[in-house]
């Protein structure tokens, strides 16, 4: 996140947040601070990231979860200093990537969050006005930073200027044309300009250098290399946060997957998708990089899952230990009975009998201490235990398959979970099924709960895509009707999917869409083709003693498909 998409999100943020009241401040991850801020009877989540891959800010589209066990001292300040407080000036330092947030409270000291998003050296500290260090997220100290420290106590100092390097707003025509004069025939323009110019990033650079030549990766040999041409580049882009004309657009790489972000039109790299505010294109970027504003919440729930694997693991190694075969099971019947058999030849103190059966000379062990009479019913015994045991071992094992199908089911929705309700669902379904019995579910409301996804298809029917197995229950034994469609992808898993038919038929060609939906929304969305399960609800079974989402299929056809998202969903 470069200074020219601070300036947005700043305006965005002033436009948005400024006046209102911090409700709730939580730490999602390690490296990131969320704040809750009611504003003209709106809610709204701001996130600040110092994520050293991808620090950013930016507005999320849902409320933002506690992902941390254990509370840092920034955020239990945080909490303390900014809780109630009214969010006031938001002002980003020029053409840099520094944000101050003011904050004043009435029962405690005013306060300033200070935002640097600068790669590995991004921070968020909490500063007086007078401009003393309360606390920070990332502490430095004299071995780590030679120009400045990071402590509690320590004045704070901004970061240093960017060395050797123009500021934009000072930019003269006669420092591009020397600035050219220096240039060598095969460096890029872009590169130059990142080089001699302070704010001005390498994406930034690239668009500047094709809106004045047409071409982003022109040398100073390229016909169209002018002064006057990079100079009116430069005046536009200098001018963007003066006019707040922002244009937030993400650029899509060939397979349509978002390869850059930007307040302005990246006109030079083409295939662009437009967004009413910079946060949501940041958001459908940050997301398609994997960038994950619940990794710590999903971190926990993920833990569980691992427990549960593990006692799983355990449950089906002992009941392997306590499979016997039929044969197995025979045998000690025969040994008590010829033990009975033979019982005038065993002598007090005898730890064996070998007893002829007229087919081969059998060995059999002898407790010394016990009778014959006795030792043959320790052997009746263990036959009418093992009998038992083989007779509930198979539905135990049943059982275990299936909570193993549920936990591969819990895991691939967690894996695509895209906000902090369905993950805090998963942990609750994992909870409710006794598997794990650390940690404590949190209550929520019934109206709190996600819902499926709903779309409609061109010709008028409604689909629904389960996202979770709770989804997938609700879809399939509340939502559906004995007529209505239901698929699922083959042998992994993956979404219930509905379609109402409302006594309709259902053409082939919307059929084979929505299977395309079930087979993106399962485990085998990145194959090629993909064979999806179709039936009407009527041929579904509950299966007993079977976890949510989990259903026996009496009579079914398959389709092949290609994966395809639904238009309504995120890719």
């Amino acid at each position: 996140m470069d200074a020219i998409t601070l300036a947005a999100v700043t305006d965005e943020m002033n436009a948005t947040l400024a006046g209102g009241r911090v409700q709730e401040v939580v730490q999602p991850d390690e490296h990131s601070l969320a704040l809750e801020v009611y504003n003209r009877s709106e809610r709204h989540w701001l996130l600040l990231s110092i994520d050293p891959q991808r620090p950013c800010v930016h507005l999320l589209p849902q409320k933002a979860r506690r992902g941390l066990e254990t509370d840092v001292p920034l955020l239990l300040l945080a909490r303390k200093r900014l809780g109630g407080a009214r969010l006031g000036a938001i002002v980003q330092l020029p053409w840099e990537r520094v944000l101050h947030l003011s904050f004043g409270h009435g029962e405690m000291p005013d306060t300033v969050l200070v935002a640097e998003i600068m790669g590995k050296w991004s921070n968020l500290l909490l500063v007086t006005p007078q401009g003393v260090i309360v606390e920070a997220l990332r502490r430095f100290g004299p071995a780590d930073n030679r120009y400045r420290t990071i402590r509690p106590g320590d004045p704070y100092v901004p970061p240093p200027p960017q060395a050797g390097r123009t500021p934009i707003d000072s930019l003269t025509a006669a420092d591009v044309e020397s600035w050219l004069g220096q240039t060598t025939p095969a460096e890029p323009l872009w590169r130059m300009l990142v080089q001699r110019l302070a704010g001005l990033s390498p994406l930034a650079s690239r668009e500047v250098v094709y809106r004045a030549t047409g071409d982003h990766q022109a040398t100073y040999s390229h016909p169209n290399a002018r002064v006057q041409g990079l100079v009116d580049a430069l005046g536009w882009f200098r001018s963007l946060p003066k006019q707040g004309g922002w244009a937030p657009t993400v650029a899509l790489d060939e397979e349509g997957e978002p390869a850059a972000f930007a307040p302005y039109e990246l006109s030079h790299l083409g295939n662009l998708r437009a967004y009413p505010s910079i946060s949501q294109a940041a958001v459908a970027f940050y997301a398609a990089k994997g960038v994950d504003s619940y990794a710590g919440r999903r971190a926990q729930v993920q833990a569980l899952i691992d427990e549960a694997q593990h006692k799983l693991d355990g449950r089906r190694a002992s009941l392997g230990d306590q499979s016997v075969s039929e044969e197995e099971v025979e045998e000690l019947k025969h040994q008590g009975e010829w033990i009975l058999a033979y019982a005038w030849r065993i002598r007090p103190g005898d730890t064996e009998l070998i007893a002829d059966t007229g087919e081969e000379e059998l060995r059999i062990a002898l407790d010394p201490a016990l009778t014959p009479s006795a030792n043959a019913q320790a052997y009746f015994d263990r036959y009418h235990k093992a009998k038992r045991a083989a007779a509930r071992v198979p539905d135990l094992l049943a059982d275990a398959d299936r909570d193993q199908e549920y936990l591969d089911q819990l895991q691939y929705d967690l894996r695509l979970a895209d906000n902090a309700p369905q993950i805090e669902e998963l942990r609750e379904a994992l909870l409710a099924t006794g598997l794990v019995r650390s940690g404590k579910a949190p209550h929520r409301a019934p109206s709190q709960r996600t819902g499926p996804l709903r779309v409609r298809t061109p010709d008028g029917f409604t689909v629904y895509v389960g996202r979770n197995a709770l989804q997938n229950e609700e879809i399939t034994w509340k939502l559906a009707g004995p007529e209505d469609l239901w698929l699922h992808a083959e042998r992994v898993p993956g979404a219930h999917v509905l379609i109402v038919t409302g006594g309709r038929e259902v053409p082939q060609l919307t059929l084979a869409r929505v299977a395309a939906w079930a087979a993106y929304h399962s485990q085998a969305r990145a194959d090629a083709k993909v064979a999806v399960t179709c039936t009407q609800r009527r041929h579904l079974r509950r299966i007993p003693r079977a976890r949510p989402g989990q259903v026996r299929v009496l009579h079914s056809h398959s389709l092949t498909v290609a994966p395809e998202p639904p238009p309504t969903s995120a890719a």
